[in-house]
């Protein structure tokens, strides 16, 4: 039997204790004394135990609040999921309060769930009522009650992150979601109307309703039946759509007839290996006066400050006269690379490939990527 120590720290959710030494566990060296006849000696082992608050807030989604001349002035839709590691059923009490400018909190919504046994989650809508431009963050925290008594034993800080990303009228975007919900959580905070679709319905659906289709990172390797789907994507755009790509590796773009994948742009465009890693990498304007970097908002260095880990992946090494490279950087000392923003005419629509990271840059709540999102869905629109 083993019981946890009061002092003990907690460390999970793991990404949140990456580096305090915490993200392994705690750990617990056990030692046994065994005895044969008159020889005395020690069998030792090791082991480690996650340590977790009696309850615990699994994740509150989004993970951020991005504000957008689109959407400060609605009330956010906030889901937080909690689970009880009680050895008894409990009442749980989540609230969420809203720090102004002045640090003065406020209350903005709170619920109660149904008891929860041991082990059991339960995910509680939430709809705070108040005009949270006027916040610089909120927090949320999760509560054991036990008659009149409320302890709180976790809690969560979700960011505020205001951003002028304006779009175009008008907007209707469809997207073949990647790894994660960084996409369809910037759209959100941008406020057009969008749509996760499926492998089935990009080979069956009327994509002509879309003003925009964004095939997010990796998906060609994630969804590997969307290859065969492609050909629906480039007539989409040949019709008058607006179709762009984030990042994909190199061995999962190029035309590889051992994986029938065939040329998937819509013109030749040949990835390479090489990235740039700095994240504060100085930015070049190649055509600074490409609609693409100006419409609706008119991009600029500051656009480009405060990113995370990297500029780009997989640099494009061979492409199409047909495609305008518009963005330069590089690494200390490095070749510069022309090739991290592509975009084209295509029949009557567009084509846009980005080798940078924006969805790294969109979850951290860079204000820069959501201003080129904003751009990038409304190409075409002015």
């Amino acid at each position: 039997q083993y019981a946890t120590p009061s002092d003990a720290l907690v460390n999970v959710p793991h990404a949140q204790h990456l580096y305090d030494n915490q993200f392994l566990g705690r750990r617990i060296d056990v030692t046994a004394f065994v005895k044969i006849e008159d020889a005395t000696f020690m069998i030792p082992a090791q082991t480690s135990m996650d340590v977790a608050p009696p309850v615990e807030i699994k994740s509150a989604q989004p993970s951020l609040l991005v504000l957008t001349p689109q959407t400060e002035s609605r009330p956010p839709s906030l889901k937080v999921s909690v689970v009880s590691h009680l050895n008894q059923p409990a009442n749980v009490w989540v609230g969420v309060l809203g720090s102004a400018a002045d640090r003065t909190p406020m209350s903005l919504v709170e619920s109660i769930s149904p008891p929860l046994a041991s082990g059991e989650s339960v995910d509680l809508p939430m709809n705070p009522r108040l005009r949270i431009e006027n916040f610089s963050n909120i927090e949320v925290s999760a509560a054991v009650e036990k008659g009149k008594t409320r302890s709180v034993v976790a809690k969560a800080n979700l960011p505020i992150i205001k951003s002028d990303a304006r779009v175009a009228p008008s907007l209707r975007v469809g997207y073949i979601r990647g790894f994660d919900f960084s996409l369809p959580n910037a759209l959100n905070a941008l406020g057009v109307e969008s749509k996760e679709l499926t492998v089935d319905e990009v080979k069956t659906a009327e994509l002509s309703k879309y003003t925009s289709i964004i095939v997010d990172n990796r998906v060609y390797e994630s969804q590997p039946e969307l290859i065969a789907a492609n050909p629906k994507l480039l007539d989409y755009a040949n019709a008058g759509g607006n179709l762009i790509v984030f990042y994909h590796k190199s061995d999962e773009w190029n035309p590889d007839p051992r994986r029938n994948r065939p040329q998937l742009a819509p013109y030749k465009l040949l990835l390479g290996n090489e990235r740039i890693t700095d994240e504060n990498a100085p930015i070049t304007f190649l055509e600074p006066q490409h609609p693409l970097l100006n419409f609706p908002n008119k991009l600029g260095q500051e656009d480009f400050k405060d990113w995370i880990q990297e500029r780009g992946l997989y640099y494009p090494r061979e492409w199409d006269p047909q495609f305008h490279a518009l963005l330069q950087s590089n690494d200390p000392g490095e070749t510069p690379l022309k090739g991290g923003l592509l975009v084209a005419d295509y029949g009557k629509g567009h084509y846009i490939y980005t080798s940078m990271v924006w969805y790294r840059q969109l979850r951290a709540g860079v204000p820069g990527a959501y201003r080129m999102l904003a751009n990038m869905i409304s190409y075409g629109r002015h």
